[in-house]
């Protein structure tokens, strides 16, 4: 029996068209094992133990290899691309064992790459991604297994409750007075992390930055026993020496 040639062409568009799958949520929750397990108080990591579990740090990473960030809701990029910073680290740490330093592995930041979001990523493009994201927040959430780093939490980011964990994470930061911020009153000086110079930017995008432009940024964070006197012109802004030593667990 001869076929008709719309029987056909209808038969190829139903071949080529799919419908597009549906929405998910990316699982966080082996991510968040790990970090709730194997990650202290201070931020520290007991990266033997992580070893350990290497295969559930492994699969978590193989998840994220395919996700799509153009179709997540809301919050869910930011976290993802967060959870996915720290996640690499932790590998790229692990795939170099016996370091004092990231610093001490060649292209850690530029060269090696990991498989996220359907693409061949280096960790500063992961960070990058995040960034576009117009959240400056996200740098105290970003760690570089450094121990100048923010604080890297005992959980995962969860696209429900990022906000308020980004929002905590800048808090803590500030209240460091060695690796995040201090005011000398003496001298009018404001110290604060090298994290503030390298990405002036994002923090402050359409000025100079300054003492007074930056406070403007942070002001909502600082600790109430830490006010900077009222003439913030006066004071001038200095960057803390950042500590790249690893953030590993000690004996």
């Amino acid at each position: 029996m001869k076929r008709s040639p719309w029987l056909t062409i209808a038969m190829l568009l139903t071949t080529l068209w799919r419908p597009a799958p549906l929405h998910a949520e990316i699982d966080h929750r082996s991510w968040d094992q790990l970090l709730r397990t194997y990650v202290d108080d201070a931020g520290l990591v007991d990266y033997e133990g992580v070893q350990s579990q290497r295969d559930l740090l492994d699969a978590y990473l193989t998840s994220l290899a395919d996700i799509d960030p153009t179709g997540l809701d809301s919050k869910e990029p930011l976290a993802l691309w967060i959870n996915a910073y720290n996640a690499c680290v932790f590998k790229g740490v692990l795939d170099h064992p016996g370091i004092s330093s990231v610093q001490d592995v060649k292209g850690f930041f530029d060269g090696i790459r990991y498989p996220v979001g359907g693409e061949s990523l280096t960790l500063n493009e992961i960070e990058e991604r995040g960034r576009a994201l117009g959240d400056w927040r996200i740098h105290f959430a970003v760690v570089c297994a450094a121990s100048g780093c923010p604080v890297l939490r005992s959980e995962a980011y969860a696209p429900e409750r990022v906000g308020v964990q980004l929002d905590e994470q800048v808090s803590r930061y500030l209240v460091d007075d060695v690796h995040g911020m201090r005011i000398d009153y003496a001298s009018k000086t404001l110290w604060v992390s090298k994290i503030f110079k390298w990405y002036a930017k994002d923090f402050v995008p359409d000025r100079p930055l300054t003492a007074k432009s930056l406070w403007a940024v942070i002001d909502g964070f600082v600790p109430q026993d830490k006010p900077l006197l009222p003439v913030l012109e006066q004071f001038s802004l200095k960057f803390l020496d950042y500590d790249w030593s690893l953030n590993a667990q000690r004996p």
